[in-house]
């Protein structure tokens, strides 16, 4: 297998962010919480990425 040619991402702490990026960040923390609930009400797997495989993850 051929090894990935990439720099992993380090997320960017909120005190580095504008403005814009915090709200953003806000909105997108919701709905990944809306997701979940979401999944969870109907009985349904998450599928996730976690050690270069995908998962799914049972509610």
């Amino acid at each position: 297998m051929i090894k990935p040619i990439y720099k992993e991402l380090k997320p960017l702490s909120e005190k580095d962010l504008t403005e814009e990026g915090r709200i953003a960040m806000k909105a997108q923390h919701r709905a990944a919480r809306k997701l979940r609930a979401e999944h969870k009400r109907l009985g349904m797997p998450l599928i996730s990425w976690k050690d270069g495989k995908v998962i799914e993850i049972q509610p």
